[in-house]
């Protein structure tokens, strides 16, 4: 495609069959103003008091979306790209509101999986299946969550307990992707509460490089469990382990450091036990201990990267009258990242601290949230972190919003003692400021957000010797992040449209370059058919061209796209359903990281039965 036409389709925009877009708000067919998120403010807030934009996946977003793994469901949402080098299980980095990929805290249940090593959450190994609900804040949250919530913060809820009764899903499709699941949720005496979920995939995949024409498969099991006791009013104890294992099957460089067919091991998992205080009226407490877990061993070489973070997470609630809420806490880590890359090895050990206090209050017809974040780094020392949001209804269902923040993201262990790096580093900090007006209709709803982020001492690999190609992390670059995000939805009676727009400038102000692997122009665009039996839904999705780096380093370009995506679901009966889907059904060529394959033209085939 030309660059008018690609700009011509992204002025349109793309969709999804991951979710109906109205960004800011809520992304899933369903999902109201009204619903209330806890991932934004870290309490139960409804999202029509939210100054900063909020996405909401929901359960029947996500089983209509048939996608292979977590990011697959969020690859469409604006402000959000996904770069893929490869297909099923390859590395998925997130690009948020276009930060760096490990600029984005990923959270399973509210416990941070960023591995301490490099890089951002793998994504690409958890299942869909898995997952009851994704909430995704877009801008600074350092405040609240701490290193890495530059770009915004996912945090993706699991499936067990999620509710009563149980169900199975299979499905299958082209390159030989096979899933199965299945969950169940019980209450025993009506004061224990059991959950669980196991989900299997299987892909033959495809050849990821194009320069390599080997094929490369991927095989997961993921497992998840939650136990939950209400043992008084206010009281309740709970416990969650969510645990996904498996192989990827890559091409890399061998021990001779040619290309071959190689493969890895991985395990992710997250684990959390919780007392929960949750007075009728007053004060409310809890205390969460958690263990988050990131191990990659190589299988052909002896390199490895694994990570082990305890928690302590402690939050009190404090109500002070109707229009003002008091939230402080604390987060207590201790990692240990530990890595062997091309012959370098690392073993650190890392403490941290966060201490917070936020302010919730409504102010007549507004809300306003003010919050302090004071973050200690046993390496790199304190840090104060801020944020200051307000909303306000102007009238006529329009409503205008306002928020600035800041956050950081510090240098992870591969950053520091890996192969070229450099103990030395400073935190990478960033400064928001974004404004928002939304207007809600009977039928319709539309929003529109503006930022700009810049970001000092940004972390790049540079060449310090030239003869001998020898390159050591270095705090060299200044970013400035600015976009602007446009959504509309309308919905009359079984049909449902939704578009969005997206434009944004990653620019990299010490060489003034574009940031790789971000479009400038995305969008989307959804049309939706939901009777009672059938569900019917046609999606465009497209995408401006990226700048992007070769083999050797040098400035590469990645061509825009644009990709249309069909499904149709039949509820044969009240609890079983068949689901098909096609994937870029007019089979074009795109690329999503440059040197890499992507899909072609890919049917599935699904079926799920309930017992609720």
């Amino acid at each position: 495609m030309s660059t008018r036409s690609i700009a011509a389709a992204a002025a349109v925009v793309s969709l999804s069959l991951s979710a109906a877009a109205l960004p800011g708000y809520a992304q899933a067919a369903g999902t109201e103003l009204t619903e209330v998120v806890v991932t934004a403010t870290r309490t139960r807030t409804p999202l029509a008091e939210l100054a900063v934009p909020v996405v909401v996946i929901d359960r029947a977003a996500i089983e209509n979306a048939l996608a292979l793994d977590a990011a697959e469901l969020i690859a469409a949402l604006p402000g959000v790209e996904v770069a893929r080098t490869g297909g099923p299980g390859q590395p998925a980095t997130i690009f948020m509101r276009g930060a760096e990929s490990n600029h984005t805290a990923v959270l399973i249940d509210g416990v941070r999986i960023n591995p301490g090593t490099i890089g951002g959450a793998a994504l690409q190994n958890i299942l869909p299946e898995s997952i009851e609900r994704i909430e995704i804040v877009k801008g600074a949250r350092s405040t609240l969550y701490g290193t890495d919530a530059i770009g915004g913060v996912i945090n993706l809820i699991t499936r067990a307990g999620a509710a009563r009764g149980a169900s199975g899903f299979a499905s299958a499709g082209r390159y030989g992707t096979n899933a199965f699941a299945a969950d169940g949720g019980a209450t025993l005496g009506e004061v224990v509460d059991l959950g669980g979920s196991i989900s299997w995939q299987n892909s033959n995949g495809y050849a990821p490089l194009l320069s390599h024409d080997v094929r490369r498969g991927y095989h997961n099991r993921s497992g998840n469990l939650s136990a939950t006791w209400h043992a008084g009013e206010a009281l309740q104890l709970s416990a969650r382990a969510w645990h996904a294992a498996g192989v990827s099957e890559y091409t890399g460089y061998d021990a001779t450091f040619s290309l071959a067919p190689l493969s890895q091991d991985f395990r992710t998992a997250a684990y959390a036990v919780t007392a929960a205080w949750d007075a009728p009226a007053g004060m409310d407490a809890r205390a969460t201990l958690s263990r988050a877990l990131d191990h990659i061993d190589q299988n052909q070489v002896d390199d490895y990267a694994h990570t082990r973070r305890d928690s302590l997470d402690l939050q009190f609630d404090l109500p002070l009258g109707a229009q003002q809420r008091l939230t402080a806490g604390a987060l207590l880590a201790r990692e240990n990242a530990e890595a062997l890359s091309y012959g370098t090895r690392f073993d650190a050990d890392t403490d941290t601290a966060l201490v917070y206090l936020q302010d919730q209050l409504h102010i007549g017809a507004g809300e306003v949230l003010l919050a302090t974040g004071y973050n200690h780094h046993e390496t790199f020392g304190n840090r104060w972190t801020w944020n200051a949001e307000a909303g306000y209804p102007l009238g006529a269902g329009l409503r205008v919003s306002a928020a600035a923040g800041t956050a950081f993201h510090a240098p992870d262990g591969t950053d520091r003692f890996g192969w070229g790096g450099n103990p030395d580093l400073e935190p990478e900090f960033a400064r928001e400021y974004a404004l928002g007006l939304a207007w809600q209709g009977a039928a319709q709803s539309a929003r529109i957000d503006a930022y700009e982020n810049r970001i000092d001492d940004l972390v790049e690999y540079v060449l310090i010797d030239p003869t001998n190609f020898i390159y050591q992390t270095q705090n060299v670059a200044r970013a400035r992040l600015r976009g602007l995000e446009l959504g509309y939805r309308l919905d009359l009676g079984a049909w449902h449209a939704a578009a969005s727009a997206t434009w944004t400038d990653p620019r990299n102000l010490s060489t003034a370059t574009t940031l790789p692997r971000r479009a400038r122009r995305t969008g989307t665009l959804e049309v939706r058919y939901q009777g009672s039996a059938i569900e019917l839904l046609a999606a465009l999705r497209a995408s401006g061209p990226r700048s992007d780096v070769d083999d050797f380093g040098l400035p590469a370009r990645t061509a825009g796209y644009a990709l249309l995506a069909l499904g149709a679901r039949w509820r044969v009966t009240p609890a079983w359903s068949v689901q098909v889907k096609v994937d870029n059904a007019l089979d074009r060529d795109y690329a999503l990281a440059y040197g890499y394959r992507t899909a072609g033209r890919s049917f599935s085939v699904a079926t799920r039965y309930q017992l609720r």
